[in-house]
């Protein structure tokens, strides 16, 4: 047997193309990018929160608001495919029940055409934001710090704009009926008000009662207190600031040293107590007291409410699949809205809280939109459970006050607010334990960096750092 003759032609080397390109850099380095990145996210930021998707009387922000699920579709399709992010699945379950079902209810229920049918998806188009925001988080790579100054830049804003607002806003600006203006309103029983998104604002005051207990500095607690004057004064949502305070109050008890925890729980559960007894009271539940009580403390807008809760359980009557899967729901441009069908133009589905769930998306709907609620917020609580940072702690508390305002506040109008949360909430963990955003790469493509090196690849960090273990977060 002869040996075969060597070959000639050089070894053939195997070439893997990652499935993102990416580029090593040390930490702390400053290619340039880091201030373009910052601005594109702030500038975007307030179009994820939804600030602007209801304020029709400023057309342009407002139409751009609009369009902007559509616009930022790819980047939700890549943070779906791309990222494993925690409640994605739960997130995409509930979008396909408001975007596939709930429309075709419209149809058979309210008699809606199918332009109508799909206008009135436009409000559970926002929950792609959770997918699209983490996206853009992922492949600018903003920095930490630059999302918390951003954040609580925008929330100091809200409430500087609100006080200017109302100060040089002349009365002629302001209209009676919610229909003609979002922003500017007056009623006999409140007055002038300014009704800002505060979806910024209300994180900022939760990072002050965070950082008071936290930090042991009067002046965060000043801080909350300058912030609850122009609330009460100016924006005067009572269920809003209400639902603040509870918060508010949870995140400055959980924050005290176990032992004054349990004094003041044990205080705040006497308190509440005493607090349900008097609303019982009012409301005419217990003896003492009656409805009249209740329209002297609540004023008209409890009235508006009572009514329309009226009409929409008479519509739903007795009919279970209507109870079961709802009826959906019409916009104003559409050809025969509710105010149509009932022949009142003070129903609003949206100030009924979880009875205007069950109206437009019926009882699974409201299932499916608490779980995801709950599923939520034991994720924030989970991520941010024994940090000191309370940046992120305010976060948390802002998805367990979309929870207590939902009470009166539909979820269903801004879901935009809980993707924006959940997916800075995420993102900022997986920064703090130097984790990617997306999955870790594998087979021959996947390269350690050296150490004390990170390897940031279009999508955030793919790489290791010495001595610790990659950890996948489930989806």
């Amino acid at each position: 047997m002869t040996d075969q003759p060597a070959s000639r032609d050089p070894p053939q080397r195997r070439v893997v193309i990652p499935l993102r390109r990416g580029a090593t850099i040390a930490p702390g380095r400053d290619d340039g990018t880091g201030g373009l990145a910052t601005l594109a996210f702030a500038a975007t930021l307030p179009l994820f929160a939804q600030v602007f998707y209801y304020l029709n009387e400023y057309p342009a922000p407002y139409l751009l608001s609009k369009a902007w699920p559509f616009l930022t579709l790819p980047l939700a399709l890549y943070g779906l495919v791309r990222l494993r992010l925690p409640a994605g699945r739960m997130f995409m379950v509930v979008l396909a029940y408001g975007l596939g079902f709930t429309p075709l209810v419209s149809v058979i229920q309210l008699g809606n055409g199918f332009l109508d049918a799909l206008t009135t998806t436009v409000k559970a188009w926002p929950l792609t934001y959770y997918f699209s925001l983490s996206a853009l988080l992922a492949l600018l790579a903003v920095p930490p710090e630059s999302i918390r100054k951003a954040v609580l830049g925008l929330g100091a804003a809200t409430f500087f704009l609100m006080v200017i607002i109302y100060l040089v806003a002349p009365a002629s600006w302001y209209a009676d009926n919610p229909a003609d203006s979002k922003l500017l309103l007056f009623d006999l029983e409140r007055g002038y008000r300014v009704y800002m998104p505060m979806v910024f604002g209300m994180i900022l005051v939760f990072f002050l009662s965070r950082s008071f207990v936290l930090r042991r500095n009067i002046l965060y607690g000043l801080g909350v207190v300058l912030a609850f004057a122009p609330m009460l004064l100016i924006y005067k949502q009572r269920a809003a600031i209400a639902a603040a305070l509870v918060v508010v109050a949870v995140g400055v008890t959980m924050s005290l040293p176990q032992r004054a925890r349990r004094i003041v729980l044990g205080l705040g559960m006497a308190a509440g107590a005493v607090g349900l007894f008097l609303v019982g009271r009012k409301l005419g539940l217990l003896p003492g007291g009656g409805s009249g009580d209740a329209q002297d403390a609540f004023g008209a807008s409890l009235a508006v409410r009572q009514h329309s809760s009226a009409l929409a359980f008479a519509f739903l009557g007795d009919d279970p699949m209507r109870w079961i899967f709802g009826v959906g729901a019409t916009t104003r441009f559409s050809t025969v809205t509710l105010n149509d069908i009932f022949g009142n133009d003070q129903f609003f589905i949206a100030d009924l809280g979880w009875i205007g769930v069950v109206f437009e998306y019926g009882i699974i709907g409201a299932v499916l939109l608490a779980a995801l609620h709950a599923w939520c917020f034991i994720t924030a609580f989970r991520l941010t459970r024994g940090l000191d940072d309370p940046f992120a702690l305010a976060l948390c508390d802002y998805v367990l006050y979309l929870i207590v305002s939902s009470a009166v506040y539909s979820v269903v109008f801004t879901p935009g607010e809980l993707g924006v949360v959940m997916a800075l909430t995420v993102y900022l963990d997986r920064r703090r334990r130097a984790l990617p955003p997306g999955p870790p790469p594998t087979g021959q493509g996947a390269v350690s960096p050296p150490k004390a090196i990170r390897h940031v690849a279009l999508g955030g960090v793919s790489g290791r750092t010495s001595g610790r273990g990659m950890l996948g977060r489930a989806g």
